[in-house]
Parts: structure tokens; C-alpha cells; sequence
């Protein structure tokens, strides 16, 4: 049977499960790249190297002794905590986070919510206090629209 180069065995591991997730959202809108290209980029973005091979075999489940700083570099390059890859609970909230991101379809909003998991209920409020404001706030597309309005005539209903 042939199968993907990016796929896992499903009795892999829960750190393969976790990075194939990880890495499957984060290219969800463009290529995914293989592991060689991948590893450039996490290089390119962290300032530190990580071996294509060593990323491919544990996202394969072939090897599952990650280092503390591999996983600090992934954490870091794919905008996650490092407890994404140990910790279940973590991990299957941020995939939750991921699954309604996809669902809006917007690659910024999944770095948001990825970044924003773990930030303490304060920092959450003062986000969304954020996001609120500025969804509330006319943006530079309706100003542009109102300009191209005839004087005492408005498209909107």
C-alpha cells in the first residue's frame, strides 16, 4: 500500500498526532512544503537549525524523544505553547481554537487564537476589547465607498 509522505500511522504517537495537526493548519492555504523546505523555514523564523529528518520522523511517529528545545523552536515557529505538544488538554483545546478558525477561513485569525491560547483571562478581555472596538470602527473600505456616494444618497440599507 502506498500512503502520503505526510501522513501518521494512527497508532503514532500523540506528539506525531499533534505536530502533523499543527503542521496540516498551518499550511492549510498554500503548499505544504516538505520536510527539508519546512525545516528552512522554521530555521529562517527561530534562528535556530532543526534537521529534516529528525522533524520527519517525529511526525511519523518514528522517533518520539523530543528535546525541550525542539520544543521550544516548533512552539515558537508554529505559534503554539510548548504544552500544545505534551499536554492533552492543551493540545485538544488549541485544536478546537484551529477547527473554528478553519471555519471562518481567515490564516490570521488561526495565528490569533493559537497565539492567544494560554494568556490569562485578563489578557483575553483586553483582546477581545480590542477586536470589538475595531470591528465596531468603520473601516478604510467603507470610508472609500461612502466617497464614491452621490450627496444625499447612501447604498447601504
Amino acid at each position: 500500500m502506498v500512503s502520503d509522505i505526510h501522513d501518521t500511522d494512527p497508532e503514532s504517537s500523540p506528539l506525531a498526532q499533534r505536530l502533523e495537526t499543527i503542521i496540516s493548519a498551518y499550511y492549510r492555504n498554500r503548499r505544504r512544503p516538505g520536510y527539508k523546505e519546512m525545516t528552512k523555514e522554521i530555521e529562517q523564523a527561530t534562528g535556530r537549525s532543526f534537521s529534516s529528518t529528525y522533524l520527519w520522523e517525529l511526525a511519523t511517529g518514528r522517533k518520539q524523544n523530543v528535546t525541550g528545545e525542539h520544543l521550544h523552536t516548533l512552539a515558537e515557529f508554529f505559534g503554539v505553547t510548548r504544552d500544545y505538544f505534551t499536554d492533552p488538554e492543551v493540545s485538544e483545546k488549541v485544536r478546537r481554537q484551529m477547527e473554528f478558525a478553519v471555519a471562518l477561513g481567515n490564516g490570521k485569525v488561526r495565528t490569533l487564537a493559537a497565539r492567544a491560547d494560554g494568556l490569562s483571562d485578563t489578557h483575553l478581555e483586553a483582546i477581545l476589547a480590542v477586536v470589538n472596538a475595531m470591528s465596531d470602527a468603520p473601516t478604510h473600505d467603507d470610508q472609500s465607498s461612502k466617497s464614491h456616494e452621490e450627496p444625499g444618497r447612501s447604498t447601504r440599507a
